[in-house]
């Protein structure tokens, strides 16, 4: 199996494991991270919420989620939950 392989499969483990966690109510609100994040949106943009994604985007000064800043994660998950 070749490198990018196997970082690929690491990478879905996390996602998954993200996915469970979010599903049971594991995930601590002081420790939520991009992938918490990522996770949300992506299930907002399978409903068509784009636009409202990039407004909340915008509002935290970002264009991409890479960009929001860390400080705020918490914020912007409890809003993106809320789309």
């Amino acid at each position: 199996m070749s490198e990018l392989h196997f970082a690929l499969a690491e990478e879905l483990e996390r996602l998954a494991a993200g996915y469970r966690a979010l599903a049971k109510g594991e995930i601590d609100p002081d420790e939520i991270t991009i992938q918490d994040i990522s996770i949300i949106l992506t299930e907002k943009m399978q409903k068509g919420k784009i636009s409202e994604i990039r407004r909340l985007l915008g509002k935290y000064g970002a264009a991409k989620l890479v960009e929001v800043n860390p400080k705020t994660y918490n914020a912007f998950y409890q809003e993106a939950k809320r789309l």
